[in-house]
This record gives C-alpha cells, structure tokens and sequence, in this order.
C-alpha cells in the first residue's frame, strides 16, 4: 500500500479560489490512484503560531468508486523558540487534524522538535540550503520517539537548483539517520508534477538508500506515521489504547471471537422464545 502524505492546499473553503483548488486536488487524487497509490494526505501550511480560533479548512473528496485512504495534515512553520505552539491534543484546532508536522527554521527549534515536541512528521525545506548541520545525537531523539522526517520530490521536478540542494541535504539526512524514519512526499502543487511510487522508489535509490527501503518510505513508514498520530490522538502518556466495539467495522468483527458468535446464539434464542409464545387475544 502506497501513501503520499503531503499534498499541498492553500485556499479557505468559501473563497474565490477554493473551487478551482478543489478542482486541481481532485485530479491530483485521481492520478495518485491511477499511479497506484492507496492513501493521500491533504497538507494546509501555517507560519508562526496557530490562532486561537482556527478552523480545519480541509474538506474530505467524495471519491465513490475509488479505494483511496483520505487523511487531513496540519504543517506548523515555527521560527520562535519562545513561543508556546500548542502542540498537545488538548488544542482543539491541533486535535482536528490527523496528521501533526513542523517544519523548524533554526536549530533549537530543530532540536526541540527532535527532544519534545508532540509531532508525527518533521519536515525541512530541503529545496534550500539548511541553515545548520544535521547531527546524529539530535536526529536520533526523534527516532526513539517515533517521529519521521519527510523528504519531498516536487520542488525538485519544478527548478533545477532545488534540485541540488534537495539531494545533498537528503544524503546528509540519510547519513545522520541510517535510513530509518524517514518518509517521501510529493509536496506537488500540479496534477504534471506527480511520480508514480516505483519511480520515487528509484529517486530514493539515487538519494543513498537501497531498494527495499526506499519502497518502505513510501508504504511502511508511512503507515507507521499515521499509527503514531492515532496513538497520539487516543492515548494520553499511556500504553494502551481502547476502542468501543462499535467503532469495528464489519471485516474487523472477528476480532470479537467466540464472544461475537456467544451474542449471536442468544439473540436468535431470545427470537425464537419470543416466536414460541402464545399471542394473548
């Protein structure tokens, strides 16, 4: 299964431009799935800190007939240490979002989002010079917890020098973190500037990565990104997470076991008791 967590929207729902947007994401998805892609993730961008009153302005495509996973993300762009971004579940608008990334623009913030914040992605503008070095004590905290880092293709496709840098600041990426955690995007602004998975498997390749594992970063970890944010979402500093019976849909009615076939047998005992009994006239 092939995920692409990071397609880019901009435009508020109501807007002048949010229905040729909708326009432009729908045949983004369309093309995901033809290429073979099982699952997308639309990503709205916010620099600094989130207001107080924010809203989740992705709206969910209705696809009928098309077997695709459809996840919202939210990417908070920090450039201020001493701001408080409240990155917790207890932020309303932070919780409406499946997916929680940041993208630090200095060190400290890249060492706190590797050391605390309570994220699922970190992301860098790799189509950028990074403004610091990427060390393994500090890439590794994020990778004990859990996080990923995102390594995105488009701005490469769109200009040369992007190009560039994206590949040496994710061949240092991989050094630093020997492969593991590591997720690719497409970040595509265009329906053109999407690849189908096995060519990014083949971008991942160039990247330093072998075969197996840039597959992974298209398929595996990515589905481990969207566990670490359910967990985060369900669990509060706990290991165990529980959902209703309700919450299980019919293919996953097994899990129920005996007990599942042990209330069948009752109700249809309780039905037939019922159909036994004399009718009072």
């Amino acid at each position: 299964m092939f995920y692409d967590l990071n397609l880019p929207i901009s435009a508020t729902p109501g807007s002048a431009q949010a229905a040729q947007e909708q326009l432009e994401t729908r045949k983004r998805v369309e093309l995901l799935v033809h290429l073979g892609y099982q699952a997308v993730a639309y990503n709205y961008e916010i620099s600094g800190k989130m207001p107080n009153n924010h809203v989740n302005p992705i709206t969910k495509l209705s696809l009928p007939g098309v077997n695709v996973k459809q996840y919202s993300r939210l990417t908070l762009v920090v450039d201020d240490i001493s701001q408080n971004y409240g990155l917790n579940t207890n932020n309303p608008g932070v919780s409406s979002y499946d997916i929680l990334a940041v993208q630090p623009t200095n060190e400290k913030l890249f060492q706190a989002a590797c050391g605390t914040f309570e994220v699922d992605i970190i992301s860098l503008d790799m189509s950028a010079r990074l403004p610091f070095y990427l060390k393994h004590s500090t890439v590794g905290l994020a990778v004990e917890r859990g996080i990923y880092f995102e390594l995105c293709y488009g701005a490469a496709i769109r200009d040369a020098t992007a190009r560039r840098n994206l590949i040496s600041n994710a061949q240092s990426l991989i050094r630093v973190t020997r492969g593991k955690n590591i997720i690719l995007s497409s970040q595509a602004m265009k329906a053109m500037e999407l690849r189908g998975p096995y060519d990014i498997v083949n971008f991942g390749t160039l990247l330093g990565l072998n075969q197996a594992v840039a597959k992974d970063c298209l398929s595996s970890h990515c589905r481990a990104v969207i566990m670490h944010a359910e967990t985060r979402r369900n669990t509060t500093r706990a290991v165990i997470s529980v959902d209703p019976v309700s919450s299980l849909t019919e293919n996953e009615q097994w899990k129920l076991g005996n007990k599942r076939k042990k209330s069948n047998s009752k109700d249809s005992t309780r039905q037939n008791k019922k159909a036994k009994e004399p009718s009072s006239s």
